[in-house]
């Protein structure tokens, strides 16, 4: 079973194949693979935000084809082993998440968890540093934007969050800044944040390590599950970005 799934650049009537934009999701798919027998977990939990982050495949898919730009997407469930997470990071293959109980992921040896780390994350980050060396040599100055996705309400607690979209951001907060104000320009109906609902200072392994030694702009968005848990909200979601990204570069 492949740890990630590659989205090559093409051609296309709109864009050609050398667009300076990279777009890459790391919690992009729920699937758990047949040895770990679903972590011990059933029904909704297999499918809801604790396994992924629910429509950033089909939106990061949808974008690279408007652009004709290349992607990397995580092809297993964030619930084996978080590659947005650091190796030795608590949090890397939880136990416990918003609230449930993962069984299969309760009291694992560490020869399990090198083997995690070995079979899945390594893999997973050696291929998208693949993919960010081409795109930094066939284009200019590119744009990478990570995509992610939150749940409206957590299960835990907490009141509803009212945030559409967010960017978070640390050391490219120019660029941050400016898609902050094209997209608020742009979609006056929607409620856009900087470092909302999480901040950059707690959670951006991958841009941390992939992306901003390389000092290339970069953008993570964090957009609410429920306006692209449907194909017709991915479209629309995904136009009101390409939008803003065509403005952005």
């Amino acid at each position: 079973m492949p740890v990630f799934e590659t989205i090559k650049e093409k051609s296309g009537a709109r864009q050609n194949s050398r667009v300076p934009l990279f777009i890459f999701g790391d919690h992009a798919s729920s699937e758990i693979p047949p040895r770990f027998k679903n972590l011990g977990l059933t029904g909704d939990d297999l499918t809801r935000h604790i396994a992924v982050d629910i429509g950033t495949r089909d939106l990061i898919s949808g974008l690279c084809a408007r652009f004709g730009c290349a992607g990397h997407l995580a092809a297993t469930s964030r619930l084996v082993i978080d590659c947005h997470r650091d190796p030795d990071a608590p949090g890397l293959i939880p136990a416990i998440s918003d609230g449930t109980p993962v069984p299969g992921n309760t009291g694992i040896s560490n020869a399990e968890r090198a083997r995690r780390i070995r079979e899945i994350h390594t893999p997973y980050h050696a291929g998208l540093k693949a993919a960010l060396d081409n795109v930094s040599a066939r284009t200019f100055d590119p744009l990478i934007v990570s995509v992610h996705s939150f749940t409206p309400k957590l299960k835990s607690g907490g009141p509803r969050r009212a945030l559409d979209i967010g960017l978070l951001c640390k050391a490219d907060l120019e660029t941050s800044e400016t898609m902050l104000r094209i997209l608020q320009a742009q979609n006056p109906d929607l409620t856009v944040a900087l470092n909302e609902p999480y901040s950059a200072f707690e959670y951006f392994y991958t841009v941390d390590v992939q992306v901003m030694p390389r000092g290339l702009r970069h953008i993570v968005l964090e957009i609410r599950q429920d306006l692209i848990d449907t194909p017709d909200k991915v479209s629309v979601m995904a136009g009101r970005l390409e939008n803003a990204l065509r403005a952005l570069i």
